[in-house]
């Protein structure tokens, strides 16, 4: 072999393992920087490329069961609805130690009732406990049986008086039952329901129930019309039919009461009977005199005209109607009003419509029960005995105070109607769970819905882990605690004489719908105003107003010292006043601008004084009006604004003056020294006038 061959051999060797050098270098390079990179991303806790990621929410469809600790086999059983030969194969085969709880059906373990209760596809509740046993149906009281044909006598009928505001209706029944009971009312208004029985011709009684007339009464109305047989529907014969007249009739229809129409204040000069009974026909009530069946009396009760009229129009309908009850047998009543009264206590107007009521009865109404102490009719004597038909004032109750509309059923003894309240106390509460159960699983789905939200938010930026409530709601709670709640508030805590005025009160209330400034009821309740309230009211900042109750002197000087308004009223439309005023001076101010003058620039003047800084000075003439040293002026050139804003002052000619009036000459220097004046400039002053704003809120029948 040449010396050229070994040469060349040699060199392609040498190259061969370079070659093969630097491809084992470039490959430790390359896995040392991905080494690197996996390093480097393992630091910030999350890889280069993120696959995407969706939360889904599966809505479970199992039917939800209660459970509780310490439960038993034979519990659980009852409460899957499962054989308990099933429950007991299977927690048996779940755990050896259990059969000794299902031989001696003992409690058994948390762990134990939730594996069984998810076995038979159930979702568990955890509760406090078993469920109470409640009293049978039975132990409630319930209205009687149709008493027998023998033992039905003749009762009085039972009138309610209805009709528009101001249409005469207790002034009607202070006609024709000869008293004054519109001297007793405020204002003249009925407030609430009062029963009174009345004796008219041929020695029959009739009893009536005034309600009042105003639209904020509406529900006392239905009530009303609820409890009675025949309904007087009073019409003015100078008015015709009116918006509280069309809901009595509502009422009236839907309580399936008869109708009898009493035309009223037929001695008003510009009165038209007829035309009065001609607006009744757009609500399917046809008087007699137009071809129809419903009886019409025309009357004028501040005259006394025409009453026997009526009053043999009532008793006709009663004998028609031929109303009957018995004496014998367990009381039945209706609630017609109730309130506390000082140093009686709790006390209900209610009219017997069956039994013969005594002193020592118990009663049960709604939530509430009383053994009767005493009873009393309208003009306050003490009453023996009451019978169908009969309105009486009955005092004794214990706890709440029963509401009006209630049906009064009597009981055997005190333990019977205890029984029987706490019975239907525990059915309100129990129904009172449900909703509250009901209202919670809608908040619960909720929650859930905003938190699967927010997690997905973290998810689209790669974020697997982390706390939605630090990373998403917190940062935009952040920004929203920055700003503060400044819109206008008026709280606002009540205290009236009788649930009625209470109930109608908080009608109108309802319908306050207004964004300008909130109304917050902090309280409410029956009766006059206590320490507690003042101390409510103090916490709170609200304001306390009373209804036709009395405030003590003591009291008041507490919440004088306190700071605590007390307002006190006896007519609804001044408190609405009162109300709508609070409100609307809680409402910011409006800031408007009146044109009080106009002139034009004569010339302008540049001055110095004492080596300031020169001054241009308008010569202005006044047109027509006041130039006032503290209006607002508008300098014009054309159509452009040349400044807007006060005057620095005003001279006419080296003498300082507040005020320039018509054909005035007058000098106006501004703040601003870099404003140039020309000839003909139009000069406009403007007077700032603050305006009150009125909340919007107009109730209905105010």
């Amino acid at each position: 072999m040449s010396k050229t061959m070994i040469l060349q051999l040699l060199r392609t060797a040498t190259s061969r393992q370079l070659l093969r050098c630097s491809q084992v270098q470039t490959t430790t390079t390359f896995w040392r920087i991905q080494t690197q990179q996996f390093a480097s991303e393992g630091k910030r806790g999350r890889r280069k490329f993120v696959e995407a990621a969706v939360v889904k929410s599966t809505k479970s469809t199992k039917q939800t069961v209660d459970v509780w600790k310490q439960m038993n086999p034979s519990e659980l059983a009852a409460a899957l609805s499962v054989d308990l030969s099933e429950i007991t194969e299977f927690l048996e085969s779940l755990d050896r130690r259990n059969v000794d709880a299902i031989i001696s059906d003992s409690p058994l373990d948390d762990v134990s009732i939730l594996q069984t209760t998810a076995a038979f596809s159930f979702k568990p509740r955890f509760v406090n406990g078993p469920p109470k046993k409640t009293e049978k149906e039975d132990a409630d009281l319930h209205p009687q049986l149709e008493a027998s044909p023998k033992d039905l006598e003749r009762r009085p009928p039972i009138v309610t008086i209805m009709g528009h505001v101001d249409h005469g209706k207790t002034t009607l029944l202070d006609a024709m039952r000869n008293s004054q009971i519109a001297a007793g009312e405020f204002g003249g208004i009925t407030q609430h329901i009062g029963a009174f029985s009345v004796e008219l011709t041929k020695g029959r009684r009739v009893t009536f129930l005034d309600t009042p007339g105003h639209a904020a009464f509406a529900s006392m109305r239905a009530r009303g019309a609820k409890g009675a047989d025949i309904v007087v529907l009073v019409v003015a014969a100078d008015d015709g039919v009116k918006e509280q007249t069309a809901q009595s009739i509502k009422f009236a229809k839907d309580a399936n009461v008869q109708l009898v129409v009493a035309v009223n204040k037929i001695d008003k000069p510009n009165a038209d009977p007829m035309r009065a009974m001609r607006s009744l026909l757009e609500h399917d009530v046809v008087v007699e005199q137009l071809g129809g069946d419903v009886q019409c009396v025309e009357v004028s009760a501040l005259q006394s005209r025409n009453l026997p009229s009526l009053q043999d129009a009532l008793l006709l309908q009663a004998d028609v109607m031929d109303l009957k009850a018995t004496k014998k047998g367990k009381v039945e009543a209706v609630i017609i009003e109730s309130s506390v009264v000082h140093g009686i206590g709790k006390v209900c107007t209610l009219v017997v419509s069956r039994g013969t009521l005594k002193k020592g009865c118990v009663l049960v109404a709604g939530s509430s029960w009383c053994r009767v102490k005493t009873m009393h009719d309208e003009n306050g004597k003490i009453v023996q005995v009451a019978t169908p038909s009969q309105p009486v004032r009955v005092s004794g109750w214990k706890d709440d105070l029963p509401t009006p509309g209630d049906l009064v059923l009597e009981a055997e003894t005190v333990d019977r109607a205890q029984k029987a309240v706490n019975l239907r106390i525990d059915n309100m509460m129990r129904e009172k769970a449900d909703r509250d159960w009901e209202d919670t699983k809608d908040q619960r789905d909720k929650a859930r819905e905003t938190y699967l939200s927010n997690r997905q938010q973290l998810l689209d930026r790669g974020q697997r882990f982390g706390s939605t409530l630090r990373n998403i709601v917190h940062k935009k709670q952040r920004i929203e605690k920055d700003v503060a709640d400044g819109s206008p508030k008026f709280r606002l805590i009540i205290r009236t004489d009788v649930e009625g005025t209470l109930e109608a009160i908080l009608e109108i209330l309802s319908t306050y719908k207004s964004e300008q400034c909130k109304l917050q009821l902090v309280d409410f309740e029956v009766g006059p105003p206590t320490e507690k309230d003042i101390e409510l009211a103090k916490e709170t900042d609200a304001t306390i107003y009373t209804f036709n109750v009395e405030t003590s002197a003591k009291l008041k000087q507490r919440a004088d010292a306190a700071g605590i308004q007390i307002d006190s009223f006896n007519v609804i439309y001044r408190m609405i006043e009162s109300l709508k005023g609070e409100l609307s001076a809680r409402i910011p101010k409006l800031t408007e601008l009146h044109l009080v003058g106009e002139g034009h620039v004569l010339k302008e003047f540049v001055i110095s004084d004492r080596g300031r800084k020169r001054q241009p000075i308008a010569g202005t003439l006044v047109n027509w009006g006041n130039f006032d040293r503290h209006c607002i002026y508008k300098f014009t050139r054309g159509n452009q604004v040349v400044y807007e804003g006060e005057v620095e002052t005003m001279k006419a000619g080296m003498e300082v003056v507040t005020n320039a009036k018509t054909n005035t000459e007058v000098g106006l220097a501004l703040s601003d020294k870099n404003i140039r004046f020309k000839e003909d400039d139009q000069v406009e002053a403007y007077e700032k006038r603050t305006i009150t704003q009125e909340v919007d809120w107009y109730p209905p029948g105010f």
